[in-house]
C-alpha cells in the first residue's frame, strides 16, 4: 500500500509539473504575441505622429504676410 501511494504521488507530481510547464509555455506565447501587437501599434502611432509633424511643419513655413 505504501509503494502504491508513493507511485500515485509521483504521478500526481509529474502531472502537476506537466500542467505547470504547459501553462508557462502558454503565458510565454501570449506575452510574445502581446509584445508583437505593442510593436505594431507603436509603428502605427509613430508613423501617424511623423505625418502630423510634417503637416504642421508645412503650416509653419514663414511666408509673406498680407
Amino acid at each position: 500500500m505504501g509503494m502504491g501511494s508513493m507511485g500515485a504521488r509521483n504521478r500526481e507530481g509529474r502531472d502537476a509539473l506537466i500542467r505547470l510547464a504547459t501553462s508557462v509555455d502558454n503565458v510565454a506565447a501570449r506575452l510574445e504575441q502581446l509584445h508583437e501587437d505593442i510593436k505594431a501599434d507603436r509603428r502605427e502611432y509613430f508613423s501617424r505622429l511623423n505625418n502630423l509633424e510634417q503637416r504642421v511643419a508645412r503650416l509653419e513655413v514663414p511666408g509673406p504676410h498680407i
